[in-house]
């Protein structure tokens, strides 16, 4: 097999390297460009495993940071954690923040603001400080990576950048991922630093690795990416969200793997941290008390953290066994030893009732099995409504392509750290088995980080994906009687009666999108004066929108496109042509002057919003 197409070498780099910047854990992976790599089933790729105050060598450190009053970070990973702890427990937290976790509060979308771990003087209610603490974390994950690929004799001009995100993260997210890489250090150049979205990473991970089935056969397969045709589903189960995306292989490329995205990206807050949410809240708070709860986060930190460390163990380990007609439950009852701080906190009625429930064991909680099914279940019930709603999107596309009511058997391919869950793994065979083909790679958690270093390695895998939106921009065009309102009316210097405010689609909702090509659209100027174009770049889930302020359409981003080489001629003779790429990983606009014969790439600026 000759692995992926890595044509057209010059500019190629000598190394490229991935981060698998996440919820919980952030990692970083490398590898050499040599011929001896294209292959992609025996590339060598090297992950960094030995971060401090971690009690094993894994390939993640901790997403936590530990900063000072004027923003410096003072720690980061599990050292942020352990002297967070320290400091708290010792009551010298005067002048410090820590935060974890807060990559969740990147997306302003309505959704639980909770779930980010603050402490001290960290406040995420502003945007911009959540930028600067990814900024700060994903500057010190650059340092030790260069460190690392400099020390094996290559240097940092020659390392392309490949930073992963979720599949149901906006442009404007990604956006601002990309700014905050930049400003932590990483290339401000597109061909230097790469969005790698996290599924589609998974995916080329699970192409290339073997992975269990998880119908209790112990049989074990690969996905059959280089067959036409073949279509899969992967759900990515992460620390703060669940990412679903669907795919189908295709042979139209000249690449030997070609995905064509099929759905829209899904998903939402359902990853495993809101099980340590509902732990925290229900289990902790329903024994302990909500005041006690909450003096524990303020004066004990490090106490609540070792909680948190035991439920984290449990809620992944916990044995499943099944009835009779194949419904799964957990086997056994989930223990808690209670630190001595934290039991001298209890009043004597609680400490009783503990005891009591323990058996007569003090400082320990026990969680009866229906309870630990209730807290697994309050995220694991989401992620099957989430698959089965994707799973009838993808249906629906199939039945109208093929002009009947499709119903293909799909593979789910179950990845992320709490992919290691089985209950998780029961609760999904259980719903989907009996219709689907369900693969677990040996180390979900992984899945992601080694999938987005091949996708790093050549980034022309992917062959179109599917528009999650009608896209398009303001402009003006003739006015028409009894449809316009006279409201929009305006009167160019050609003398031309125009409607202002009317939306141009680049590409409509649903639409699949080759990652090559380019929709052209021709623009012109109002005035002879003018200098530059300055386009704004709307979205909107209807399919024939006729202006950018009615309902549902929204400005995501802007575009400037300079034109001062033909000021002063007719206003017919300064077209711009403009391309637009929506199939990529993040949205590219170039510009060509017929005029001047010159082109150059745009810019699309989500800053503003």
């Amino acid at each position: 097999m000759s692995g992926f197409d890595t044509s057209g070498a010059a500019g190629r780099p000598k190394v490229v390297a991935a981060v698998d910047f996440g919820t919980h854990g952030t990692g970083f992976a490398w590898s050499v460009v040599t011929p001896l790599n294209d292959d992609p089933q025996s590339r060598r790729i090297t992950f960094y495993s030995r971060f401090p105050e971690h009690r094993v060598d894994y390939p993640k450190n901790l997403t936590a940071l530990l900063v000072d009053a004027d923003g410096a970070t003072v720690a980061w990973g599990h050292k942020a954690r352990k002297q967070w702890s320290d400091a708290s427990d010792g009551g010298r937290t005067d002048g410090l923040g820590y935060a974890y976790a807060f990559k969740m509060a990147l997306k302003d979308d309505g959704g639980p603001a909770d779930m980010p771990t603050t402490g001290g003087i960290v406040d995420l209610g502003d945007r911009g400080r959540v930028r600067e603490l990814i900024t700060a974390y994903l500057r010190e994950i650059r340092e030790l990576a260069v460190a690392q690929i400099k020390d094996a004799g290559y240097t940092e001009r020659e390392i392309r950048w490949c930073i992963t995100v979720p599949a149901i993260w906006d442009d404007e997210d990604r956006a601002a991922m990309r700014r905050a890489a930049v400003d932590a250090g990483f290339p401000d150049d597109p061909e230097r630093l790469l969005p790698s979205i996290e599924p589609e990473a998974a995916a080329l991970y699970c192409y290339l690795r073997m992975a269990d089935l998880t119908d209790g056969t112990g049989m074990r397969d690969r996905l059959q990416l280089n067959v036409d045709g073949f279509r899969f589903m992967v759900v990515d189960c992460g620390g703060g969200t669940v990412d679903i995306t669907a795919y189908e292989t295709s042979s139209d490329a000249a690449e030997l793997i070609a995905l064509r995205e099929i759905g829209v990206a899904t998903g939402g807050r359902l990853g495993s941290e809101y099980v340590n949410q509902a732990f925290r809240e229900q289990a902790l708070g329903k024994r302990l008390g909500p005041e006690l709860l909450k003096r524990l986060e303020r004066e004990h930190s490090g106490d609540l953290l070792e909680l948190s460390e035991q439920w984290e163990r449990a809620k992944t380990t916990a044995e499943v066994e099944w009835d009779e007609d194949g419904t799964p439950h957990i086997m056994d009852t989930v223990r808690i030893d209670l630190p001595v701080t934290v039991w001298q906190l209890l009043d004597e009625g609680t400490r009783a009732r503990l005891a009591e429930e323990a058996g007569g064991r003090p400082q320990r909680l026990v969680l009866a099995p229906e309870e630990v099914e209730v807290l697994l279940d309050s995220v694991v019930e989401g992620i099957l409504d989430k698959v089965e709603e994707q799973l009838a999107a993808i249906r629906r596309t199939s039945g109208e392509a093929a002009g009947a009511g499709a119903t293909g058997s799909e593979t789910l391919v179950l990845v992320g750290g709490f992919a290691k869950s089985q209950w998780l793994r029961e609760r999904m065979h259980r719903h989907f088995g009996s219709r689907h083909r369900i693969l677990v790679p040996p180390d979900p958690a992984l899945a992601v980080l080694e999938g987005a270093t091949h996708f790093a390695y050549n980034p022309r895998v992917f062959l179109s994906r599917q528009a999650k939106y009608t896209y398009g921009f303001e402009t003006s065009k003739l006015f028409e009687e009894s449809v316009d309102s006279p409201m929009r009316m305006f009167r160019d210097d050609d003398g031309d009666i125009l409607c202002v405010g009317r939306f141009a689609v680049a590409v409509r909702r649903l639409d699949s999108v080759r990652v090559k090509d380019a929709f052209p659209f021709t623009i012109l100027p109002t005035r002879e004066d003018q200098t530059q174009i300055e386009l704004r770049v709307y979205r909107t889930v209807k399919a024939e929108p006729r202006y950018v302020d009615e309902d549902g359409c929204e400005e995501i981003g802007r575009l400037t496109v300079d034109i001062g080489e033909t000021v002063g001629r007719p206003l017919r003779e300064r077209p711009i042509r403009l391309l637009f790429y929506f199939g990529r990983s993040e949205i590219e606009v170039e510009a060509f002057d017929p005029a001047s014969g010159g082109s150059h790439k745009v810019r699309v600026d989500f800053d503003r919003m």
